[in-house]
């Protein structure tokens, strides 16, 4: 029996032997799937970062990603590889092929429907369109960019878009169009703090209204630009503000101030290399000084821009056959590991006829491993059924941990809740209670006579602020059990934003007077919101009340709406004392806090999170923007209205 077992095992290598070199040659070369996904992407992230510090590496790692993308069928990463080489010839001059590169990665996209990368790509073959003059096809493909990033929420790319647009509008002499499409770009990208896209917004601004001949707008856009690309330390595009400054200071005849900003210009454009801008700067210093026959100066200038020029046209030159040679390299580089790799086709193709041949002369003795199969068999049919019933108690028991977290949940929400009622019963214990025993005493020491007219004038006056305050507090209240009650839907309606910021004023119109305070209402009369009537006044009357709280003598509150494709916004901004870092994160995380008000308003500290609660329920929000000493805007974003 042993001797057999041993016959059994010796003819299985025999025959295995050769199926396992079979199996290695089919599968060589054919690395794992999700590893490798992941090594394309992070090699086309370092080629990208790599490509100003070390251009042979980065071209190296994209052909290395465009191999791996093709062999595991990862079409997205050789899209990526094909957008970031071609953004590398671009950066380089060599538009024609950097121009091939995007329309091969752009079919690859458009092949299997790659909705990210196609925009992106659509974008720049546009911008070459934009150099060629093919004005009409460029637009074409920036607007059909456009709807796929605002499909896809990207909304830098959106503010990008709307600006590059804005630009072929300019050239089309569509002044009006365009600054709609710049404005829309720069309120996008403050909305999102897009720093770039605001710089862009405005620089373009500036050339609109340079266009349009208003060259105190255009300053005043240019300005705007410049402050922003100090924040980034962009030199490249302080150069560029300065010398659109420069050229403004020229039209004006102030002569001096534009020699000033040209040299401003120079310098930021020496910092960033940007030799063509040099150059811009220093011929107009040079004609400025030539024109007043300032002839020492003038020759001063005229030999830095010969310098710069030569210095230009040395780096350009050995730039550029650097750049070449590394290519050729490349190219050559790639030829002979095509070469190799056919080499090593042929060898393992020989191979192959050898495995076959062999594997057939051992067909015969194959047949007797079918016996050691079917000792096997049983233990393999009880191995698998082990298997299966371990699989289950492993998904019983991950049943359970989920369970666990559920009940977990639960608990902290049972929590909250009670912390939530706890509050309430403090609420209606102290601030309702305390008023209302508060005004008994009064009343009676009035009643009795015991106080002078004075002293019960004031007394009365304090009852009133009083009354206003517990009455505020007591619709709050009454407002959150509402929004308590569940399993009825909320009953919508479309609200004028206008009436109901005049009503929201003349309700408070006593304590903005008390405090002299302006209210402003800058929306229109055809603006509405669609949201449940009741809820919104609550909203709304506590955001303004409280922005009357905190907001000193003499100071305004404004109201105005603007709107995009998703959501309506109501903006309530006042001059008030505003809030710190630290009084905002406690506000923000939906903590009970209260403060005294400039008058020395006291309040619950539960508006803002009624506020919240009930704007969660209508599917909106309630954003804040606050600094110290410099105000809030409290910003009330609702769904818009969709119909069936």
């Amino acid at each position: 029996m042993l001797m057999r077992n041993l016959w059994v095992i010796i003819i299985c290598i025999l025959i295995g032997q050769p199926c396992l070199l079979f199996a290695q040659y089919i599968n060589s070369g054919e690395p794992d799937s999700a590893k490798t996904v992941v090594l394309i992407d992070s090699l086309i992230k370092v080629a990208f970062n790599r490509k100003n510090t070390n251009l042979s590496e980065a071209l190296s790692l994209l052909s290395q990603s465009k191999e791996l993308s093709i062999k595991v069928n990862y079409h997205k990463g050789l899209s990526s590889a094909y957008y970031t080489e071609a953004g590398i010839f671009q950066q380089n001059g060599f538009n024609k092929r950097a121009h091939l590169l995007y329309e091969i990665a752009l079919d690859n996209s458009l092949k299997y429907n790659d909705s990210i990368n196609i925009p992106l790509i659509n974008i720049q073959i546009a911008a070459f369109y934009v150099s060629e003059g093919k004005i009409e096809e460029a637009v074409k493909l920036y607007n059909q960019s456009l709807d796929a990033f605002i499909k896809l929420n990207l909304i830098k790319n959106i503010a990008n878009t709307k600006n590059s647009l804005g630009l072929i509008e300019i050239k089309k002499n569509n002044f009006a169009k365009a600054e709609m499409l710049f404005k829309e770009a720069l309120q996008l990208s403050i909305t999102l703090k897009f720093v770039y896209g605001q710089k862009k917004a405005f620089y373009n601004l500036g050339l609109l209204a340079r266009a349009k001949k208003d060259t105190v707008t255009a300053r005043s856009y240019f300005e705007n630009s410049l402050t922003l690309d100090l924040l980034l330390k962009d030199h490249y595009g302080m150069a560029l503000n300065q010398m659109q400054m420069f050229q403004l200071l020229l039209e004006q005849r102030k002569i001096n101030d534009a020699i000033v900003m040209a040299k401003s210009a120079y310098e930021n454009a020496r910092i960033a290399n940007a030799y063509n801008l040099m150059i811009t700067a220093i011929t107009g210093i040079k004609d400025i000084y030539k024109t007043s026959n300032d002839l020492k100066n003038t020759t001063n200038w005229q030999d830095s821009l010969i310098v710069t020029l030569k210095l230009k046209v040395d780096n350009e030159v050995e730039y550029a056959n650097n750049f070449i040679e590394l290519v050729k390299d490349k190219e050559t580089q790639k030829k002979d590991a095509k070469d190799a790799i056919e080499k090593a086709n042929k060898r393992l193709s020989d191979q192959l006829y050898v495995i076959i041949g062999g594997t057939f002369l051992l067909v015969i003795l194959a047949m007797m491993v079918i016996l050691a199969f079917m000792n096997y068999r049983k233990q393999i049919m009880l191995t698998k059924k082990l298997v299966k019933q371990n699989a289950i108690i492993e998904e019983n028991a991950a049943s359970l941990d989920n369970l666990n977290k559920e009940i977990n949940t639960k608990n902290l929400l049972l929590e909250e809740d009670n912390r939530t009622k706890d509050k309430l019963l403090s609420i209606i214990s102290h601030d309702l209670r305390n008023p209302i025993t508060n005004t008994q005493t009064i009343l009676s020491l009035i009643n009795k006579g015991a106080l002078s007219q004075e002293e019960s004038k004031v007394l009365l006056e304090q009852l009133e602020t009083q009354y206003i305050n517990t009455t505020g507090l007591l619709d709050n209240l009454l407002g959150w059990l509402k929004s308590q009650i569940t399993g009825k839907e909320l009953e919508k309606t479309d609200i004028s934003v206008y009436d109901l910021m005049n009503g929201m004023h003349l309700e408070q119109k006593i304590p903005l007077m008390r405090k002299r305070i302006k209210f402003i209402n800058n929306t229109q009369n055809d603006v509405t919101i669609r949201a449940e009537k009741e809820m919104i006044k609550i909203i709304f009357r506590n955001l303004i009340t409280n922005a009357i709280k905190f907001t000193p003598l003499d100071g305004r509150i404004e109201v105005s709406y603007h709107d995009d494709n998703q959501f309506d916004y109501v903006m309530i901004r006042d001059s008030g004392i505003g809030m710190s870092e630290e009084v905002l994160a406690k506000v923000n995380a939906q903590k009970y806090f209260t403060r005294t008000g400039t008058l020395q308003e006291k309040g619950s500290g539960f508006g803002l999170i009624l506020c919240r609660d009930l704007l969660q329920k209508q599917g909106g929000n309630l954003l804040i923007e606050s600094s110290k000493g410099e105000g809030s805007v409290f910003t009330v974003q609702l769904p818009k209205a969709t119909f069936n």
